[in-house]
């Protein structure tokens, strides 16, 4: 990932973001039930209440985080795609030439797949 130090910082990036939002949603959450909870008279409506709004912040932390973390793990995933393609060109390259040196004096099949796979160049 050598040249592509851009891409990768900003799928790094958009993973922390989307932990920070869905850590952030379970943080609220704690603060929904902790804060303005009438402890000296607990009731079931207030429990009922503020764990209701714990639910719906830890959701919510998740819907708003979970995309970001996929959206970055998705470019990680192209970048060691294009990383592994490139390995498996040089391979195919090197597996080529070494056919073309074959002296047996038969046409080498594996020539014949790396031509498949390789555009030649000009």
């Amino acid at each position: 990932m050598k040249g592509y130090r851009f891409a990768a910082f900003w799928a790094t990036v958009l993973i922390v973001l989307g932990l920070l939002l869905v850590v952030g949603g379970v943080v609220f959450a704690a603060a929904a039930v902790a804060l303005d909870m009438p402890w000296g008279s607990l009731t079931g409506q207030a429990v009922l209440e503020r764990a209701l709004a714990a639910v719906v912040l830890v959701i919510s932390g998740l819907l708003a985080g979970a995309p970001f973390i996929v959206l970055g793990e998705m470019m990680r995933v192209f970048l060691d795609l294009r990383l592994l393609a490139r390995r498996q060109q040089r391979l195919l390259r090197r597996m080529a030439r070494r056919a073309e040196h074959d002296t047996s004096g038969h046409t080498p099949t594996i020539s014949s797949a790396a031509d498949r796979l390789i555009p030649r160049r000009p």
